[in-house]
């Protein structure tokens, strides 16, 4: 990472601007005329407090040091265009991702509850996975309990056992 410190380049900027505005005899407000630019933010400049672009850019014209600018005419490379994002096709369900991964989830939690009661009772926690688990976004299933859920609204139902 580079080591730049903002704060420091704003003050040492500031303090070469008020420099320069006392050695031509210039008053901020002065200045701030010839620059076409404001009396706050000419100061905020020459206080090393943050300032715009385009107000450096007038002040530095204004006080006759356009070569500090001069730099920039070089700047002859055209940008890249940028690349447009694709779009997402649109959830066949009408779900945002995180209703989807919410009813995964509940699907999931219902299906181990189901294999957790028939492990209790002593039967098999094999067969039909559909079966065991009931109708993923119904909160019911084929026993008739209620296990966790997502209604229609996307609201996760809680499990009742």
């Amino acid at each position: 990472m580079i080591d730049f410190d903002v704060d420091r380049v704003e003050r040492d900027l500031g303090l070469v601007v008020r420099e320069l505005r006392i050695k031509r005899d210039y008053s901020q407000r002065e200045l701030a005329d010839r620059a076409g630019v404001g009396l706050t933010a000419l100061r905020s400049l020459e206080k090393g407090k943050g300032s715009t672009l385009t107000t450096l850019s007038k002040v530095v014209h204004a006080l006759g040091r356009d070569a500090w600018l001069g730099m920039l005419d070089d700047a002859t490379a055209e940008p890249k265009p940028l690349k447009k994002k694709k779009k997402k096709k649109a959830r066949p369900s009408g779900q945002s991702e995180t209703a989807e991964a919410l009813a995964a989830l509940a699907a999931e939690e219902a299906a181990e509850n189901k294999r957790r009661r028939v492990a209790k009772r002593g039967g098999s926690s094999r067969g039909d996975a559909q079966a065991d688990a009931g109708t993923p976004g119904t909160g019911t299933t084929d026993a008739g309990t209620t296990d966790a859920g997502i209604s229609a609204s996307g609201i996760i139902t809680s499990a009742v056992e």
